[in-house]
């Protein structure tokens, strides 16, 4: 019995050391492991994370300057034809910028004011280097913040007023002051814990969150003076390595003590005037406080519990880490601090997969959980028919070597509305150069964008009508023109009033525009789709419609029912109660390519049909090579 359970404790103790180093091993693989991944959680992910922070803090001080410079170039263009002492018409059209800019008037190229509203600084503003550019035909913002009248300091933008000539007639001087600024950096980037300000190419502060003046110091003060006076933890980060990085247009990463508080901050490039974004953020190291203790030649059962207690307590820790990375993710967190705007993540393998970080609700309605695989495509479920092609515009950004990537998309609301979004991501490839992961965010602009919007349709279309004016449509057409199909007929209908001076000389003219407006609604409403529709000028108006033809006849028959439809709805009358005109209308038409295959034969062409129309008699209308006019 002894012998046998001698031989029983003997086994039992080699399976209890056995065991025993089996956990040690564990355990020192496990720390090994730990400790290297705490060291990249506490170094590498918080650099990424800050840098991604920065990053998208630039992209989003870019997409605010260069929509405002992209407003107020199409403000430009919408105020061509307009003279300029027509000063109740000019302040109407400046009037739709008085959400995006503090001030903005329009001078002459001497820099003499015309009319505006506010204040600009417009003293010697012809001397200026933007005004300059803005006279050569480039739409600009000052390199850096001047005094405002009452004191404080403003940042100005100038654009080009071109005259029907196409030559520079004005300039348009707007400007947003710093408080502003301020406030839509507080809105939008800044917030507790975290500092952003602007600073040129030679470290001055530019403009910033309040919070950040606290820090640095008020506008005008260095940025550089201040990392003088921290402890900087970032090796190798002295000020003429900031200064070189910042000369070379590359990103900057460093921590430092600031008055006993620990600081992290990325410093990012902007394209705009060679400015810097620098955002700085409150945060505390990581590291790692616990040790290991072991004890050799102790009660295996002892050694057994040991083991248990440290390898508990590594899983605590390590819970506990996570959860400090965690925080560090949500302290970081800077789009749940953007209006509308939502982070996510695309990664590639070894799933497709989306990962939506915020609130995704008050965009849809409802919150996804991670779409994996085909999933993924409900996402476009909620995109306008009319965008669909930004998933394939993705797909040609995901093929490419583009790393950055930018689009506006409208997107369906809980009320069942579509808005404007914005998208923006940039790719991250892996050491192979495939697509790793993309992460983006999803920014409301719906009032940036239809503003802007608007004031394209403004610049192409005609005020009265609503249709296209003479030179949109001609740039159409012509653009239609180049890419000719075979079997594809393009039916250029020039149409004229008749009797049309008799309504403005005996109704006056405000029945002689509502004529006008009643014939551009009734060619709306009947080439409706496939055409483009404008108003060549006065009572006179164009209609390009596109038809595939299946043969001969069905081209001549397309032709004579839409031209029967223009000259029986163009049949009205008007009348003051006293006294009553009647009109009609003469076409002329003209097909292309068979006619020609540019805007200038086909326009001639149905102009000498719509005269052959009017010489024989008005209200019919001719086809042009053929010699008889019908009703």
């Amino acid at each position: 019995m002894e012998k046998i359970m001698g031989k029983s404790k003997v086994k039992f103790s080699n399976v209890c050391y056995v065991i025993t180093g089996i956990s040690i091993i564990l355990i020192i693989a496990i720390l090994s492991n730990y400790f290297s991944d705490m060291k990249h959680t506490s170094q590498e992910i918080k650099k990424e994370i800050q840098i991604t922070g920065a990053r998208i803090a630039s992209e989003y001080i870019y997409d605010f300057f260069e929509g405002r410079k992209a407003s107020l170039s199409l403000l430009g263009k919408c105020l061509t034809g307009i003279e300029t002492d027509n000063g109740t018409v000019l302040e109407e059209q400046l009037s739709a910028e008085a959400d995006l800019f503090d001030n903005i008037v329009i001078v002459d190229k001497d820099g003499s004011f015309i009319c505006g509203y506010g204040t600009c600084d417009i003293e010697d503003v012809q001397k200026k280097s933007g005004f300059e550019k803005a006279a050569d035909g480039i739409c600009t913002v000052a390199e850096e913040l001047i005094p405002h009248q009452d004191g404080e300091l403003e940042l100005m933008f100038y654009a080009p007023v071109m005259g029907v000539d196409g030559k520079v007639k004005a300039i348009l001087v707007a400007s947003i002051l710093k408080s502003t600024l301020t406030k839509h950096m507080e809105k939008k980037i800044a917030g507790p814990g975290v500092f952003a300000a602007v600073i040129n190419d030679r470290g001055r502060v530019m403009y910033g969150s309040n919070n950040t003046y606290k820090v640095i110091g008020e506008t005008g003060n260095s940025f550089f003076s201040f990392i003088k006076t921290c402890k900087v933890y970032t090796r190798n980060s002295g000020i003429d390595y900031i200064q070189g990085r910042i000369h070379e247009r590359k990103e900057i990463f460093l921590e430092f003590d600031y008055k006993g508080d620990k600081f992290v901050c990325a410093c990012m490039p902007c394209e705009v005037n060679d400015c810097y974004v620098v955002y700085i953020t409150n945060t505390d190291n990581i590291g790692i406080g616990s040790k290991i203790t072991s004890a050799s030649n102790s009660i295996l059962l002892k050694l057994l519990i040991a083991d248990l207690v440290v390898i508990f307590g590594i899983l605590f820790y390590h819970i506990n880490g996570r959860a400090k990375v965690i925080k560090l993710l949500d302290n970081y967190g800077i789009l749940d601090r953007q209006e509308g705007a939502v982070l996510f993540e695309y990664t590639f393998y070894p799933k497709k997969r989306i990962d939506i970080f915020g609130d995704f609700s008050h965009i849809v309605g409802k919150n996804f959980s991670p779409l994996v695989g085909e999933a993924v495509y409900d996402v476009y479920e909620y995109v306008h028919e009319d965008d669909a092609s930004i998933r394939g515009r993705l797909h040609e950004f995901f093929d490419s070597e583009d790393e950055v990537f930018s689009s506006e998309v409208r997107i369906l609301d809980q009320k069942g509305d579509y808005v404007w979004y914005r998208l923006t991501g940039m790719m991250f490839h892996d050491r192979e150069g495939s697509c790793e992961r993309f992460v983006g965010k999803v920014v409301n602009a719906n009032k940036q964008i239809s503003m802007e919007k608007n004031l394209v349709q403004r610049a192409e279309n005609d005020l009265l009508t609503g249709v296209l004016n003479k030179k949109t449509i001609e740039a159409k057409i012509a653009e239609q023109l180049k890419d000719i199909h075979e079997g594809r007929n393009y039916i250029f209908f020039m149409v004229d009033l008749d009797n049309f001076k008799n309504v403005n000389d005996t109704l006056g003219h405000i029945y002689g525009d509502k004529a006008i407006a009643d014939t551009a609604e009734v060619l709306t409403g009947i080439f409706h789709n496939n055409a483009f529709i404008g108003r060549l000028g006065g009572d006179e108006f164009a209609v390009c419609a596109i038809y595939d033809a299946f043969d001969e006849e069905s081209l001549v028959e397309f032709i004579i029912k839409n031209a029967e439809k223009v000259c029986k709805a163009n049949r009205r009358e008007y009348s003051d109660g006293a006294n009553t005109v009647s009109i009609s209308s003469s076409v002329g038409i003209s097909i292309g390519p068979k006619d020609g295959s540019s805007f200038e034969l086909l326009y001639r062409k149905a102009d000498e049909a719509l005269y052959n129309s009017k010489k024989t008699g008005k209200n019919k209308f001719t086809v042009y090579g053929t010699e008889n006019s019908r009703n």
